[in-house]
């Protein structure tokens, strides 16, 4: 097992080079990057193909996915060309997603055979999920160069398999341990680059009055429904609110909200999410590996809700990296006396002295360099193979 090894996001390319000139070559570098599911791997994905493009505007970028709707939202709605391959998930799918895993592994393996031999890939970049994990193989196969992201505390079972075909895995938290020969690079986990401008340092208010709560990129059900539960201790501190919820939800938060007389604003998507967290004093959140870095380098008191029927403990370990430095609370929802526990963390995170703490312990927001990172190790991956 390789250890992992951490790479300073503002470095030049070891050798001395300028980004500029890290890949020299008569055509243009070829990617490829699968990436599927759901938006913990597609804006990840987003992420690291923009920082690419800044480092080297003239490479030819396109996806790998299996086809499902919000690919095309995301990759498609970036302009981003897509190839399709047959796919399936088969962890907690059952016998039958055993069955249509065999049937579809042969044409997938043809297909990305196929897929690289009209492409011409320099390097194939596999960030997570049942999508990634062919490709990856595939060219290991043909001897293209590989890396891999891997977002979680703990390793899915994409990526426990890649460890053994991946050149590179890069990590997001550096306790992470993959098996295999892949070369570890704990790197973070990439961010939206416009959190730059939140102020983390600043304190608004020793008192805090605005709370954020984001449902993740599907809404979350538990925390829509609490809100009855909650809502005299919000309008009793006259705290403010934005809520991101599930679509079909909106008129019954609302009106939540206005029995229980709270003023706040429900939406089914925030599109200014650093001025969403910019604004927000305190923050109630699922624990996607996304959302978790996110709010690492923003620095708001959180309390971090995990995804009560998450595949096995992912979203609850990404949570505690937060809580055991200091800056974050969780409150399972599959617990009992969800709301009675979730009330009790509002009320100590909106005191003065827990608030002023949490704000206070240090913190080091690595996810601001990490998609710029990621692409310059890719583009070495191609460098060391170019005469």
């Amino acid at each position: 097992m390789s250890m992992a090894k951490s790479i300073d996001s503002t470095q030049q390319d070891v050798r001395g080079e300028s980004e500029a000139s890290i890949v020299s070559s008569e055509s243009p570098v070829r990617i490829l990057v699968a990436a599927s599911g759901t938006g913990g791997h597609l804006i990840p994905a987003i992420h690291i193909i923009d920082a690419l493009k800044s480092v080297q505007p003239d490479a030819v970028v396109e996806c790998i996915g299996v086809g499902r709707p919000l690919e095309e939202k995301i990759l498609g709605g970036h302009g981003l060309k897509r190839h399709i391959i047959s796919g399936t998930a088969i962890k907690r799918r059952g016998l039958g997603g055993l069955l249509r895993f065999v049937f579809m592994t042969p044409r997938c393996f043809l297909q990305c055979v196929s897929l690289f031999r009209r492409f011409r890939p320099d390097v194939v970049v596999g960030i997570g999920g049942y999508a990634s994990v062919m490709p990856v193989v595939v060219a290991r196969l043909m001897r293209i160069p590989t890396w891999a992201h891997e977002a979680e505390l703990h390793p899915g079972l994409a990526n426990s398999v890649l460890g053994f075909f991946a050149s590179t895995v890069s990590i997001s938290f550096e306790e992470t341990k993959i098996r295999g020969g892949a070369n570890l690079e704990f790197t973070g986990h990439p961010v939206r680059p416009e959190l730059a401008t939140v102020e983390r340092r600043k304190v608004r208010s020793n008192n805090p009055e605005r709370l954020l709560i984001l449902g993740g990129s599907q809404g979350a059900q538990g925390l829509d429904n609490v809100i009855s539960e909650i809502g005299e201790f919000l309008k009793e501190r006259a705290i403010e609110v934005v809520h991101q919820c599930r679509s079909e939800n909106i008129e019954l938060v609302v009106n939540s909200y206005r029995a229980c007389g709270v003023m706040a604003s429900v939406v089914p998507f925030i599109d200014d999410m650093a001025g969403a967290y910019d604004w927000a004093d305190v923050i109630i959140s699922r624990a996607g590996a996304s959302s978790v870095a996110e709010i690492g380098c923003v620095n708001k008191p959180t309390i971090f809700v995990p995804y009560p029927f998450q595949q096995g403990t992912h979203q609850t370990d990404n949570a505690r990296s937060l809580a055991n430095a200091g800056k974050a609370v969780v409150v399972e929802e599959a617990q009992p006396n969800f709301a009675g526990r979730l009330l009790e963390s509002l009320q100590e995170l909106f005191t003065t002295e827990h608030y002023l703490r949490m704000k206070q312990e240090p913190f080091e927001p690595r996810g601001l360099g990490a998609a710029k990172t990621i692409a310059l190790g890719i583009l070495r991956l191609v460098k060391r193979q170019l005469p």
